[in-house]
């Protein structure tokens, strides 16, 4: 299995499937003790749904309107917002853990969905990753967590990203053609 392919069926849309990369990203998420979490492309909120956070408070980010219609608010409080506007509109340092499972397909890589709202969700020019990594460093206080989801291929991107954003400690992740960075924002004395 490779990223967007499961066997498991998408609650929240009918037909779909819950992908490899919102699995690990769950997976992981499950193990990070937080307060406030913030995931960044949340799409339908299924790695919410499926991550296990308990006694926190939630914020699932898209630009997808169609994708929030069926967040399930019971595990986020949903949000429309571009993840250039982060900065802009929540406080820096609100949240000690970020997820993100960035858009992977820019103009020159990776094949086109079939399914509109996935087609949305995975396109992105080759800047996006960028802004989803300084977004999750701004949301995060000194000393959170950000978990980040991609292909193989971007591995090294994500790491050049992060360490560029103030991050240290990373540790990477690997399952079914799946890579996953996590890694702490960097304490400011």
């Amino acid at each position: 299995m490779g990223c967007g392919e499961s066997v498991l069926p998408l609650t929240g849309v009918s037909g779909r499937e819950i992908t490899t990369d919102t699995l690990l990203l769950a997976e992981l998420a499950g193990d990070v003790p937080c307060r406030v979490c913030f995931d960044l492309g949340t799409g339908t909120g299924e790695v919410l749904k499926n991550a296990g956070l308990h006694d926190n408070f939630s914020v699932g980010i898209d630009i997808s309107f169609e994708a929030l219609k069926v967040f399930d608010k019971a595990f986020g409080q949903p949000v429309n917002c571009p993840v250039e506007m982060v900065s802009s509109i929540f406080s820096a340092g609100c949240a000690d853990l970020v997820l993100a499972n960035p858009p992977y397909n820019t103009a020159d890589n990776g094949r086109t969905s079939p399914d509109p709202m996935r087609r949305e969700a995975r396109e992105g020019d080759s800047l996006l990753l960028y802004r989803f990594i300084f977004a999750g460093a701004h949301l995060l206080e000194p000393g959170g967590c950000m978990i980040i989801t991609g292909k193989p291929a971007t591995l090294s991107k994500t790491e050049t990203g992060m360490l560029a954003a103030g991050f240290y400690r990373l540790e990477r992740f690997e399952k079914q053609g799946v890579s996953a960075v996590k890694a702490f924002l960097l304490r400011k004395p």
